[in-house]
């Protein structure tokens, strides 16, 4: 994966190239491709942090440790198949989405989720949205 992505190479690609050189981590790359691809403001709310996040991110100058919005990042933009003990096979994306969903005691699938998740090596401990 590169910076180019095809058509691509807007501002936020440019940002990215000049703070992070030639090698930026894959998940960096998909970051910048998708704010290149809609706005930024549309991939914050993808992945659930602000634009004011996106953009530090973006250009390096992050004061806070980037492997929470890493993870957010990958399970959106770079979702890879996880094994769920109540789901079967299902992308990281839908694992981070059952995990935000509210408990409910008439719904038998949550209360199989909200007992097997935190005991899962997936689970991210993902704060109600």
């Amino acid at each position: 994966m590169d910076l180019a992505g095809g058509h691509l190479g807007g501002a936020a690609s440019a940002r990215v190239r000049k703070a992070w050189g030639d090698a930026p981590p894959d998940w960096i790359i998909a970051l910048a491709n998708a704010c290149d691809e809609t706005s930024q403001a549309r991939v914050a709310d993808e992945i659930r942090y602000s634009a004011s996040v996106v953009n530090q991110v973006l250009a390096r100058v992050y004061g806070g440790a980037t492997d929470k919005v890493e993870r957010a990042v990958r399970n959106v933009y770079l979702p890879e198949q996880v094994a769920c003990p109540v789901l079967g096979d299902i992308s990281t994306r839908r694992c981070a989405n059952e995990q935000a969903m509210p408990f409910s005691t008439a719904n038998r699938l949550r209360i199989a989720l909200s007992r097997k998740c935190p005991n899962c090596p997936h689970y991210q401990g993902v704060p109600k949205p």
